[in-house]
């Protein structure tokens, strides 16, 4: 499978065809270049790469100005970057700028190196549980009937990266509970710190622990474990003070809010809308998932333990998620931010393959054959969605069916364009 992807990767040569660097990706990429380039984090020189760039600064009341994302992703482009700026700087070819080719590259290829090392992790962890043959479809299932194919090839955007760090912190968890060793604390402190960074609201990712640590508390040795958290807690903290250094130089303050204006809405989620809805419902875009919702009943017979922790997990992540009052998340495929949660899904619909394959192999086939058809047309819907097919935040249900398996344009395209209002779900009033 990795071979594949990597195949792939080289013969699309996407990083010839798409900006690549622009919108989020460009916020989340841009303390690289400012530091190690132009020296200028806070941004003052606006030359014409900076403004080709699209930085949207962010503003407090005293007029300071800074990067809306928090720096966490950039820590994970870094080797990437370094590689590309040293192989520019060598280059007669491209610009050593920080958005020439070679940099672009190094994006698209560290999106996909995190795709494949969050697999790799999370195929580690369901051998706990599962035979090798139930991992290997889950994890086949899992990158071509989600929108996760499409941020690890096209989109080098915070939630391949996320899904990555939440299955090596599941790994270095149970690694943890077999063996008490400090050198997963240590991993655990990095992972947490870098996911926490990147998006703070997956700090929901470690309640699946917190959760599993009540049940098997007889087997911690618990002296031990509260020796070892706050080396996990130093780690993480580490891991985050350069953000605070940063925030603390253009604002003077070492804590902001960088959302100016956007908040949740946490007693009116959009739920219903963000599974079902044509905008960017989850399920409409990841269809395979419906398998993952019913393996959660074969794993609470399989695993208690494991499945309530999963379940409950899941349920606050989709309430934290589409609480946000940009509930779709601007432009994207499907419910991107729901990416990062996966390795919880996986469970479940590991535990649904394994028990479809101790079926007689007539029964397995019809469900395969479903199995099979909803990952085709989520790769289809990729395709789609990267030739503009599928409307980057306008989707309405009869736009999605009247070009269902489609890589064309209707001729009426606009006419069943839905954009929504920003303005007034910022309010929380109808979108």
């Amino acid at each position: 499978m990795a071979l594949g992807l990597i195949c792939f990767f080289a013969t699309a040569r996407l990083w010839e065809s798409k900006k690549v660097i622009e919108w989020d990706i460009t916020l989340y990429y841009s303390y690289l270049p400012a530091t190690f380039i132009y020296d200028d984090l806070a941004f003052d020189s606006r030359d014409s790469i900076w403004d080709e760039a699209l930085f949207f600064m962010n503003t407090d009341e005293a007029g300071n100005q800074y990067v809306k994302m928090t720096s966490g992703l950039a820590y994970l482009y870094a080797p990437f970057f370094f590689g590309a700026h040293a192989f520019a700087l060598a280059s007669d070819s491209f610009a050593a700028d920080g958005f020439s080719t070679p940099y672009k590259f190094a994006l698209l290829l560290s999106d996909l190196a995190f795709a494949l090392l969050g697999l790799w992790f999370l195929g580690k962890l369901l051998l706990r549980w599962f035979t090798q043959k139930a991992v290997i479809i889950t994890l086949i299932v899992v990158f071509t009937g989600t929108n996760m194919a499409y941020y690890s090839f096209v989109s080098p955007m915070s939630h391949v990266y996320n899904f990555a760090l939440v299955s090596m912190i599941l790994y270095w968890f149970f690694q943890y509970l077999h063996r008490q060793k400090l050198k997963h604390v240590l991993l655990l402190g990095l992972a947490g710190g870098l996911l926490v960074l990147i998006r703070p609201t997956n700090i929901i990712a470690l309640i699946f622990p917190l959760v599993i640590l009540v049940f098997r508390r007889s087997e911690v040795d618990f002296p031990k474990f509260f020796k070892h958290l706050p080396f996990a807690i130093i780690v993480a903290f580490l891991v985050c003070v350069p953000q605070l250094l940063y925030w603390h130089y253009t604002t003077g303050s070492w804590i902001v809010y960088s959302y100016n204006g956007e908040t949740f809405f946490f007693g009116d989620p959009e739920i219903w809308k963000g599974l079902f809805s044509y905008r960017k419902g989850w399920l409409v875009y990841s269809p395979v998932l419906a398998f993952s919702i019913i393996g959660f009943y074969f794993l609470f017979r399989k695993n208690f333990q494991i499945a309530l922790a999963a379940i409950i997990t899941m349920l606050i992540a989709l309430w934290v998620t589409f609480s946000w009052w940009c509930w779709w998340y601007g432009g994207g495929l499907g419910a991107r931010a729901l990416i990062d949660f996966l390795p919880f899904m996986a469970m479940a619909l590991a535990a649904f393959i394994q028990l479809l394959l101790n079926l007689k192999w007539w029964k397995q086939a019809p469900v395969f054959a479903v199995m099979g058809y909803f990952c085709f047309t989520s790769l289809f819907m990729s395709v789609q969605y990267n030739s503009g097919i599928i409307h980057f935040d306008g989707m309405t249900k009869e736009l999605f069916w009247r070009q269902y398996l489609t890589n064309r344009y209707l001729p009426d395209y606009d006419k069943f364009v839905d954009p929504p209002d920003y303005q007034a779900a910022l309010k929380n009033e109808n979108e």
